[in-house]
């Protein structure tokens, strides 16, 4: 049996704070140079607009089963994967800094400082990488090694030091 991992990238507290004394202050600022009703109005949309951009914000899944990975719409099989790395604080802000990974597929949030990036292994595909937040990289990056071993993964192109090609089977 598969292991498995499923996680909703959701806001954490603090940014629903964050959000809220915003909405509020706006709400405050629009209902002081407002007739009262427009000011209610106006404060209840500023109120349901914050609350559906955090909740949507923060909808995004990331689920690893038998097939693939998973995050939000996009699918990767198993077999297309090359590699996965845990990323701690520290190496994730390296990771989604560096100009290297200008091609990457990037799903990240600013309430989750720890992530996983996978490498792929899919010469099709425009992007070389996957980098995710998560808030649990290692448990993450655990269940995509243990399938990363029972994939029956192709061999894979990957561009040489000259722009060569190098045949190997990961």
């Amino acid at each position: 049996m598969s292991s498995h991992y499923t996680e909703r990238l959701s806001m954490s507290w603090p940014w629903w704070l964050i959000a809220g004394l915003f909405a509020v202050s706006i709400a405050i600022a629009v209902a002081a140079w407002t007739p009262p009703v427009v000011g209610l109005v106006a404060a209840v949309i500023i109120l349901a607009v914050t609350l559906w951009a955090g909740l949507a914000a923060g909808a995004t899944r990331i689920r690893a089963d038998d097939q693939a990975v998973t995050v939000g719409g996009s699918r990767i099989e198993w077999r297309w994967i090359d590699r996965v790395r845990a990323c701690d604080t520290q190496t994730m802000a390296t990771v989604t800094h560096s100009r290297h990974q200008i091609d990457a597929f990037i799903v990240t949030r600013p309430w989750i400082s720890t992530g996983v990036v996978l490498r792929l292994a899919d010469p099709a595909d425009p992007h070389p990488a996957w980098i995710l937040s998560t808030r649990h990289p290692q448990e993450l990056a655990a269940v995509v090694q243990d399938h990363l071993h029972q994939a029956d993964r192709p061999a894979v192109a990957h561009p040489g030091p000259t722009g060569s090609t190098l045949k190997e089977t990961p």
